[in-house]
């Protein structure tokens, strides 16, 4: 019945691609439940007490918004993988070592074992997927969940069913693409303004070149921001509007936003993404509700806080774009639980879009989750970013 939670079979249909994790934290006793498709498991976790998460989470978002100052770049990082290192063990070590990961998957081509984080409440402060000693030397038994499994999100169990559900055909290939880039934004609220995304442009050239049948929609570049070339005779572009954008949905497998986001936070469902008309038409969470959209397959959502919801009496509901876009029929999103750095975004994207093509070549949205995962290790590897956490960590995928 409507509003009674899953029953032991049905979490047990839902763990069958991998174990399905939700948090229980409580002054009594906190516990991680683990379905798997043979079975349901507790496990206890003694370290993961209430006051002991709202000091991490506390540590770590100040951390967050100091990261960029001139003097508190280096100490930040250094609170960051702490809370990072203890999430790890606390919360997410002793549920991958009852699943049996103790090291990294054998490099003999077999698939990567997944884990879906189930990361209403306050644990959804914290990334999960993230938590890890990444400080400690490359080896197999490294203590991270990125050494261990895939990681993705759901807010809730009947969430990932839903998203299960509304997953088009194996054989449906991904055909057609929207990019919706803002490289800069009219009415930017006070805390965004004098902040173009710089790299937008070059985000949106390079997808344009990799995704299929790609429809672009941006607003006119300022040539500080433009190629001498964009310049020389290019037509007028159309700016992004919520009708236009709401229009085309429909119309594509895959829709990659590069703009600015914002999560608000005293009513979750007023979180938008910021398109030409944003002041007055809104591109909001509820927006999305009345939309049909049986032939989407993923939303890349390359903006701030699409998956974060910071509404502190609404935490359990877990209410972002992330989530909405996942609810409104995208069997597959990527999203962001924190401000990201527009340049390493471009890089992010371009990487994942290219390990989204299977070995004939065409986009397979159903690899959305390893994608995003073997891209994020390879730039932290190539660019050694194990010390800058809030760089790669933000990342997410949400869904199926």
């Amino acid at each position: 019945m409507f509003g009674l939670p899953p029953s032991i079979d049905q979490l047990r249909a839902q763990a069958a691609a991998g174990p399905v994790v939700s948090f229980i934290v409580s002054v009594h006793c906190s516990a991680a439940l683990v379905p798997t498709a043979h079975n349901v498991t507790a496990v206890t976790l003694p370290g993961l007490t209430p006051d002991a998460l709202n000091e991490q989470i506390n540590a770590f978002h100040t951390a967050l918004n100091d990261v960029h100052g001139a003097q508190g770049g280096r100490a930040a990082n250094k609170v960051l993988t702490e809370t990072l290192a203890w999430l790890w063990d606390q919360a997410a070590a002793p549920v991958v070592h009852q699943l049996g990961y103790r090291s990294a998957p054998a490099a003999d081509g077999r698939p990567w074992p997944r884990v879906w984080w189930v990361t209403g409440g306050q644990l959804g402060l914290l990334p999960l997927h993230a938590a890890g000693h990444h400080d400690d030397p490359p080896s197999p038994e490294r203590r991270s969940v990125a050494d261990r499994v895939v990681s993705s999100h759901t807010p809730t169990v009947r969430a990932l069913g839903h998203a299960r559900r509304a997953r088009p055909a194996p054989a449906m290939a991904a055909t057609s693409s929207l990019i919706v880039a803002m490289p800069t934004t009219p009415d930017l609220p006070a805390a965004l303004q004098g902040a173009p995304l710089h790299h937008v442009p070059d985000e949106a050239r390079r997808l344009a070149a990799i995704l299929p049948h790609p429809l672009t929609l941006t607003g006119p570049v300022p040539a500080m921001l433009a190629r001498p070339e964009d310049l020389a005779g290019a037509p007028p572009a159309e700016a992004p509007t919520r009708r236009r954008v709401l229009a085309e949905l429909p119309n594509h497998a895959i829709t990659h936003f590069a703009c600015h986001g914002t999560s608000d936070p005293e009513d979750p469902s007023k979180s938008r993404l910021l398109l030409n008309d944003h002041r007055d038409q809104p591109l909001t969470v509820s927006s999305l509700a009345p939309i049909n959209l049986d032939r989407a397959q993923l939303a890349y959502l390359s903006a701030c806080n699409t998956a974060a919801n910071t509404a502190g009496a609404l935490l359990d509901e877990a209410i972002h774009l992330a989530g909405a876009f996942q609810l409104a029929g995208f069997p597959h999103v990527i999203g962001t639980l924190w401000p990201i750095d527009d340049e390493f975004a471009v890089d992010v994207a371009t990487g994942f879009y290219t390990a989204l093509r299977d070995d004939d070549g065409a986009m397979d949205t159903d690899r959305a989750s390893i994608a995003l995962h073997l891209t994020l290790r390879t730039l932290i590897r190539e660019q050694d970013l194990n010390a800058t956490p809030w760089l790669w960590a933000p990342y997410i995928h949400a869904g199926a």
